[in-house]
């Protein structure tokens, strides 16, 4: 023993410089974990049912992160106590509110710490970190939120400008030339006989249907349009077939069983209340006047009262000097004197005026567009003189 060591104790290595590597706990293998420790004593408790020296099994779990206390003190475990214990330390936790946000990854700074009062600098680069490139330049100023924000779906449209000025757009002078023509082609047709004439009131109903949904706002209306004017063509026949005072009950039939038909139509349409409220006050107006326009088949003074109107629609239109009601009443006496130069009573040609200005007023209302001038501006006034002509002829001629 002496020989072997000449001191009479063994001799310590010299211990390398540095950080020494961590030494597994008591029973430990080299490389193994600690849970995996604690896995094989509990399945050896588990086996065996009993545990060492009688203490319980939780008593028995070696903690791995706990220290063996010295055997000797100055020996090697005093000498290098706390680099053996460095490594198990536990990293001090930041604050809550210093904790990186979901998705955000470790080491990054959040935006305001990142660009400091937009500055460029470049941000720090981390290994399994997208690369980040500096900034060529500050950020822009936020544009106005006014230009941001986009218009949610579905939101109101806003409001349009109000419109300004009178709703009234008087026809000009080409609708009144073009209601002439047609006046002229009526003349003519009920000097020819019964059917010419027909054929020009269907091309005058015609025409009114489609200018009436026009003048209402409702276009394209193809199955309105074909609707009322198959009333009027229906009134038309019925007259042709009827004989004397059996005409106007003709119409008068015809006009209610197409209007109870639209009533129908309407009722069962699947639309909004309102919306059918209006179809149904548009379409059934519609009817009503173009169906009396079958009135010019069985009125007396056919050709006297159409230019009468002719003669009253042109005179309205012309810019006369002096106020805008001098054009009109000028149109109406002139109607009237037509009538008696041509062997009519003047008080048909005075009904046939009246008509007229009353057609062209209605086709005026509420910024009526071109198309509107040249179909309601031009048949209107035609078609409502014409059951004026035959109430005037019938109570006149009695």
């Amino acid at each position: 023993m002496s020989e072997a060591y000449p001191n009479g104790a063994p001799q310590q290595q010299p211990v390398p410089q540095g950080r020494p590597e961590p030494q597994p706990a008591a029973g430990q293998a080299y490389g193994q974990p600690p849970y995996a420790q604690q896995q094989q004593q509990q399945q050896q408790q588990q086996q065996y049912g009993q545990q060492d020296y009688g203490q319980p099994a939780y008593q028995q779990q070696a903690d791995p992160y706990a220290q063996q206390a010295p055997y000797e003190p100055g020996g090697y475990e005093q000498q290098y106590a706390p680099p053996y214990e460095q490594p198990y330390a536990q990293p001090p936790q930041a604050p809550y509110a210093q904790q990186p946000a979901a998705g955000q990854a470790y080491g990054q700074q959040p935006y305001q710490q990142q660009y400091p009062q937009h500055a460029q600098q470049p941000a720090p680069q981390y290994p399994g970190q997208p690369l980040q490139q500096p900034l060529p330049h500050p950020f822009p100023a936020a544009p106005p939120a006014a230009s941001v924000v986009p218009p949610q779906p579905g939101a109101p449209a806003p409001a349009a400008a109000p419109r300004t000025g009178s709703p009234i757009i008087e026809p000009g002078l080409q609708p009144a030339l073009i209601t002439a023509g047609v006046a002229a082609l009526l003349a003519g047709g009920a000097a020819l006989g019964s059917v010419p004439l027909a054929l020009t009131v269907v091309l005058l109903q015609v025409l009114t249907a489609a200018g009436w949904f026009r003048l209402n706002g409702m276009w394209p209306a193809r199955q309105g349009i074909a609707l009322a004017a198959l009333a009027g063509f229906t009134a038309d026949a019925a007259v042709l077939l009827a004989h004397g005072d059996a005409r106007a009950a003709a119409v008068v039939g015809t006009l209610g069983g197409f209007f109870l038909l639209v009533l129908v139509l309407q009722t069962f349409r699947p639309s909004d209340p309102a919306e059918r409220f209006y179809a149904l006050t548009v379409l059934g107006s519609a009817t009503v006047v173009t169906v009396l326009c079958a009135a010019l088949l069985f009125a007396g003074w056919v050709p006297a009262a159409m230019g009468a109107v002719a003669l009253a629609t042109v005179l309205a239109a012309l810019p006369l000097p002096g106020p805008k009601a001098v054009g009109p009443v000028l149109g109406l006496l002139v109607a009237a004197g037509f009538g008696l130069l041509v062997g009519a009573p003047a008080a048909l040609g005075a009904l046939a005026g009246v008509g007229a200005l009353v057609g062209r007023r209605v086709a005026a209302y509420d910024w009526p567009s071109r198309f509107v001038h040249m179909t309601a501006g031009v048949a209107l006034p035609l078609a409502v003189a014409s059951p004026l002509v035959w109430i005037g002829s019938r109570l006149l001629a009695g």
